[in-house]
């Protein structure tokens, strides 16, 4: 993942729910910080890059659920 790349939560995490949108804001090995909004907010959190998908990927992942 790079920085400034947009994201998606695949699972809740530090109050923000699964399917939230964000973008990164920084990366450390397997840990990104992510940029959101919550509740009209801005909330940044840290979490592992497997919580999170690019959002090219999410897009495809629910387009192939849709079609089975």
């Amino acid at each position: 993942m790079d920085v400034g790349e947009a994201v998606v939560f695949v699972r809740p995490v530090n109050g923000v729910s699964a399917g939230k949108p964000g973008r990164v804001i920084a990366v450390a090995d397997d840990t990104v910080m992510v940029e959101c909004r919550v509740r009209e907010r801005l909330k940044c959190v840290l979490v592992h890059t497997w919580d999170v998908l690019p959002e090219r990927l999410w897009e495809r992942l629910l387009k192939r659920r849709t079609q089975q």
